[in-house]
């Protein structure tokens, strides 16, 4: 993965209301927001909020956190996004994602595709191919040259076989969890289903030409794979305020010190801190400085 500093997260800007509180969210937007912390980044957001006060609030947010709204539509028809969270289970948060919203109608922006260069980063997952109009404008996109990250991140219902086909096969790095490898590899390969989880993901990562993967186990850690190359990086256990947003963080720690340079084992190895930090706080975009994660790094590393 070579060096790039301008970043663009497609997807579902919302608001996730939990135990009545609301926090900004959306899985694109919570990686937008770590990757911001560090000015090293051009970091744009595209998607659609709704007219509404809920948008106008959201704006201002993604405004002082210093991402690019250039590339967020205003839409007068659909209301800007919200998930109800259900927390019961913090280790495993339920989620209520209501329709139809303003970030199901993004719509193609003919300025966009000029504007990412070859080196740029654009980060989606599948949850805003939901709706058709998002959709396409998603695909359109994905035809760009650049570095394409797949945060596959699979909702409920909102995903379909040849949704993930075409978007697996405009992938250059794979995010993936192991629930969602087990689903993956029922689409696509069944008989694959008792494999080793190396066997399963060098199958899928040969069928859809997928250069690098990362499989995440939450508090266990996570699996870097290429063709040749495996890294694992074990898991730290902290006192969980909700899991919202972890996994994002991670993706978001990740790319910062990948791109950056880093090694892919000195990536992981922040990617998994970073996911941890944020355990411990609510919501997916708490409040904090760089400073902050450098000094709770330090502690649990030694």
């Amino acid at each position: 993965m070579g060096e790039s500093n301008r970043i663009f997260c497609f997807g579902e800007v919302l608001w996730d209301e939990v135990e009545g509180a609301d926090f900004p969210g959306g899985a694109p937007l919570n990686v937008a927001y770590h990757m911001a912390k560090d000015d090293r980044f051009d970091v744009h957001m595209i998607s659609s909020v709704g007219s509404d006060a809920a948008g106008k609030r959201m704006l201002s947010l993604i405004d002082d956190w210093s991402i690019n709204a250039r590339f967020i539509q205003s839409n007068d028809e659909y209301p800007t996004g919200r998930v109800i969270a259900n927390v019961s289970d913090k280790a495993n948060v339920s989620y209520d994602i209501l329709r139809p919203v303003a970030w199901d109608y993004i719509r193609v922006d003919g300025k966009l595709r000029a504007y990412i260069p070859e080196n740029g980063c654009l980060i989606f997952g599948s949850l805003a191919c939901r709706n058709s109009v998002s959709r396409q404008t998603l695909f359109n996109l994905l035809s760009q040259t650049c570095v394409r990250v797949f945060d596959i991140n699979l909702r409920g219902n909102y995903y379909a076989k040849e949704t993930l086909s075409t978007l697996l096969s405009h992938t250059d790095l794979l995010k993936i969890n192991e629930e969602e490898l087990a689903e993956v590899t029922r689409i696509f390969q069944p008989t694959s289903a008792r494999a080793p989880e190396q066997v399963q993901l060098r199958a899928l990562m040969g069928r859809f030409g997928i250069k690098e993967t990362i499989v995440t186990r939450g508090a266990d850690g996570a699996s870097y794979y290429t063709f040749d190359e495996r890294v694992d990086v074990a898991g730290i256990s902290v006192p969980v305020s909700d899991t919202i947003g972890c996994g994002d963080a991670f993706l978001a720690a990740f790319l910062r010190h990948r791109l950056g340079g880093a090694t892919v084992e000195v990536a992981l190895t922040h990617a998994v801190l970073t996911g941890a930090f944020i355990a411990e706080q609510p919501g997916g975009c708490p409040a904090y400085k760089l400073a902050d994660l450098d000094a709770f790094m330090k502690s649990k590393l030694g």
